[in-house]
């Protein structure tokens, strides 16, 4: 009886955001950059680097309050050289590119129990990036966040990037937990 109500009570958490699951419709060249940032986001999720980054976060912060702790964290780079994907490796270099910056928020943000997922922008025909962000699962919706720019809950301001004006076409956008991927590339083509 108890393990029953246990299980009932995992199952239905209204405060975990709603579980994605990947859609099978996806081209051959999709699945390593999928399987790729699913990894990532598995590490991001592990209790190490939740360890790890919690010892470095005042456990008070909200997702806004960490844009500030990662800007005097990290400078924004041009070059994506030492290219690091953990976010203990990112914080020691002291700098990245907008992937590393996105890997540093969301390992926070998850650190302190704040649901956040990676968002990224593909270039289909070579199914490489183009572009990281996050999103935070706030308000019981996903929100967009860039944590390079500290920009919050404004997906549209892609559209007037070059890239941006192929959204829906040669550019989608996935964003990525540790087990699951969805397309949102919806949510960044309106105004």
């Amino acid at each position: 009886m108890i393990a029953a109500i246990l299980a009932v009570v995992f199952v239905w958490n209204p405060t975990q955001p709603p579980d994605n699951t990947k859609t099978s419709s996806e081209p051959a060249g999709f699945k390593i950059l999928a399987d790729h940032y699913l990894s990532v986001m598995e590490s991001l999720n592990s209790s190490t680097t939740k360890t790890s980054m919690t010892r470095q976060l005042d456990p008070e912060f909200n997702q806004t309050d960490l844009f500030a702790w990662e800007h005097s964290k990290l400078t924004f780079v041009q070059d994506p050289a030492g290219w690091f994907e953990d976010p203990t490796q990112i914080l020691n270099s002291g700098k990245g590119i907008c992937v590393q910056w996105s890997i540093v928020y969301i390992a926070a943000c998850l650190a302190l129990n704040q649901p956040s997922r990676l968002v990224v922008a593909v270039d289909t025909s070579t199914w490489t990036f183009i572009h990281t962000w996050a999103e935070d699962y706030y308000d019981r919706g996903w929100v967009h966040v860039d944590p390079s720019d500290s920009v919050w809950n404004n997906p549209s301001r892609y559209l007037s990037w070059d890239w941006g004006k192929a959204l829906g076409g040669q550019v989608r956008v996935y964003a990525f937990t540790d087990s699951t991927y969805v397309d949102v590339t919806s949510t960044y083509m309106s105004r």
